[in-house]
C-alpha cells in the first residue's frame, strides 16, 4: 500500500510538470466500519491513481468525476458527500475534493490592435500568456508587459507547438487574416483546451472548406470557436478582446453566457 509521503510526492511531481491531478480525502468516515480518515486518492491525468479512499465503491465514485473536472465540464465542489447504506445503519461519508490544476495559458497568434488589450485582460485573469508575431517590432515588451513569452517567428516556419498542452487556449488573430489559415492546420491536433480564430462568417466558412478541401476531417473544425468571442456588439479592439476572454472564461468555468438575471432570482415573487 503506498504511503502517505508517497502520494504527496507523486503530487509535488505532477504539480511540477504541469500535469493536473486531484487529490482525495476521506474527512468523515461516518462511522461507517473499516474506514480511516485521512485516507487519500491521488488521480494524475495520463497516469492513474495512488492510494485508496479504503471502499472500492468511494474510489469508482470519485474516479468517474474526473475526466469531467480535467476537462471543465463538472465543477469541483470541495467537500462530496455519499451516502452509504449498510446493515450497522445509514452512513454519511465526506470527501475533501482538492484539484491541482495548472495554470491555463494562452497562446496568441498575432501581435496587432486587438492583442493588446487581449492579452492585458487576459493577464488580469492570471493566465500565462504567450504571443507570437512575424514583426519583431510588434513583439516587444513594452507593447506586452504582462506576457511572459514573447516569440518572433516566420508564420511558415515551424511554430511554437511545444508551448501547447492541455491547459493551453489558442487565438489565431494574424494581421489581416493573412496567415490565420496555416496557423489553424497547424494546432488543430495539438490537444489545446480551447481554439479560437477572429473573422467574419464568410471568412471563417472559408477558410473550412480550404482546410476541408485539403483532407482535415469535419470533426476536427468543429472544435474551433470561430468567429471567436461572444456577441457583445462592440467593434472597438478592447470590446472584441472583452468578447473573446468572456468567451474562453466562460469555457474554463462551464459558464452559460447567460444572464444572472436569467439563472437566478432577483425580483420578489
Amino acid at each position: 500500500m503506498i504511503r502517505k509521503n508517497e502520494i504527496f510526492d507523486k503530487l509535488f511531481n505532477a504539480m511540477e510538470k504541469g500535469i493536473p491531478a486531484i487529490l482525495y480525502t476521506l474527512i468523515d468516515i461516518g462511522e461507517y466500519p473499516g474506514l480511516e480518515e485521512e485516507s487519500r486518492l491521488l488521480i494524475v491525468m495520463g497516469e492513474g491513481h495512488y492510494g485508496s479512499l479504503g471502499l472500492a465503491e468511494l474510489d469508482e465514485y470519485v474516479e468517474s468525476r474526473v475526466s469531467n473536472i480535467f476537462n471543465g465540464a463538472l465543477p469541483n465542489t470541495g467537500i462530496i458527500q455519499i451516502n452509504l447504506q449498510k446493515q450497522t445503519g445509514h452512513h454519511c461519508i465526506k470527501i475533501l475534493e482538492d484539484p491541482f490544476l495548472p495554470q491555463k495559458k494562452l497562446l496568441v497568434f498575432g501581435a496587432g490592435h486587438v492583442a493588446q488589450p487581449l492579452v492585458e485582460i487576459a493577464s488580469i485573469l492570471g493566465f500565462k500568456i504567450i504571443v507570437v508575431d512575424d514583426r519583431p517590432e510588434f513583439v516587444d515588451p513594452k507593447r506586452f508587459p504582462g506576457a511572459s513569452g514573447l516569440i518572433c517567428i516566420d508564420y511558415r516556419e515551424r511554430l511554437p507547438l511545444d508551448e501547447i498542452d492541455s491547459s493551453t487556449c489558442i487565438i489565431i488573430i494574424t494581421r489581416g487574416h493573412k496567415y490565420d489559415q496555416s496557423c489553424l492546420s497547424a494546432v488543430l491536433d495539438s490537444g489545446a483546451f480551447y481554439i479560437g480564430m477572429i473573422g467574419s462568417s464568410s471568412k471563417v466558412r472559408l477558410t473550412f472548406q480550404q482546410l476541408l478541401n485539403q483532407g482535415i476531417e469535419k470533426k476536427e473544425l468543429e472544435k474551433v470557436s470561430a468567429p471567436i468571442g461572444l456577441d457583445l456588439g462592440g467593434q472597438k479592439p478592447a470590446e472584441i478582446a472583452l468578447s473573446i476572454m468572456a468567451e474562453i472564461v466562460a469555457k474554463v468555468n462551464n459558464g452559460s453566457c447567460r444572464p444572472l438575471k436569467e439563472i437566478k432570482a432577483g425580483m420578489p415573487a
